[in-house]
């Protein structure tokens, strides 16, 4: 919907479309961004982290699917990310767009966030942030856009992401609760051994209280697990 609003309210000239893909997004993420592109004609370029080159541009098609950029920078940083040490959002999204935006000549940029208007606190606290070659830009708080708006927004529109917004972004990330990563465990089980594979491969943990393995166990033990105190810290890469 942020990509609509500004469309229409901006100098098309002005706008450049980027999609930094983890290689851990759904299926379903990466067939979204690629209909929103052919749809809306935003002409958008995908990039992703590599170790040589520090970025490259991928598309539609040949975008990682199994975690390759992510697995890639772990092994050359030789650790995990964690919720105080969360390099993976500048090493996987930040970094490759903007050395992507530099190597076509552009050095200072705004960097669109889709914070809506009705997440005061969110907008204060990355409002607030310390920024160097960009400034963020918040076209949903600028023209009111609320949760209703969005889900109005898109309960006319032809195609939809089509999975569950907890599931969006990195699909085990681990901002993410472990209840919601429990039950998200139980619907696509297959997808936990990924991070499993890299707690094995460094010999650590994404968070420090269970392991990845765990999450699995009790995903397959849903009826024993009941533990819903954790609270729930959003996983939004912004943040």
């Amino acid at each position: 919907m942020m990509a609509k609003i500004m469309l229409e309210n901006y100098d098309r000239k002005e706008l450049i479309f980027m999609f930094a893909n983890t290689g851990r997004e759904l299926p379903q993420t990466l067939d979204f961004v690629n209909e929103c592109d052919i749809r809306w004609g935003l002409n958008m370029i995908w990039v992703e982290y590599c170790p040589e080159n520090k970025f490259k541009v991928v598309s539609y098609e040949t975008a990682a699917r199994e975690g390759e950029p992510f697995e890639a920078l772990i092994r050359k940083r030789r650790y995990l990310p964690n919720r105080v040490a969360r390099f993976c959002t500048s090493d996987l999204k930040v970094n490759p767009m903007r050395r992507c935006l530099k190597s076509i000549g552009i050095k200072t940029y705004h960097s669109a966030i889709g914070i809506r208007y009705d997440e005061q606190n969110r907008y204060r606290r990355l409002k607030q942030a310390k920024q160097d070659v960009f400034t963020y830009l918040f076209p949903l708080v600028e023209f009111k856009t609320t949760q209703d708006d969005v889900i109005k927004f898109w309960e006319n529109q032809p195609f939809d992401l089509g999975i569950n917004s907890v599931h969006s972004n990195c699909d085990f990330c681990m901002m993410k609760g472990l209840p919601k990563k429990v039950a998200q465990a139980k619907i696509m089980p297959e997808r936990v051994q990924w991070w499993i594979d890299m707690e094995q491969l460094i010999g650590s943990r994404f968070r420090a209280d269970y392991s990845m393995k765990d999450v699995l166990v009790l995903a397959q033990q849903r009826e024993l697990f009941q533990d819903k105190s954790e609270p729930e810290i959003s996983c939004f890469c912004g943040d």
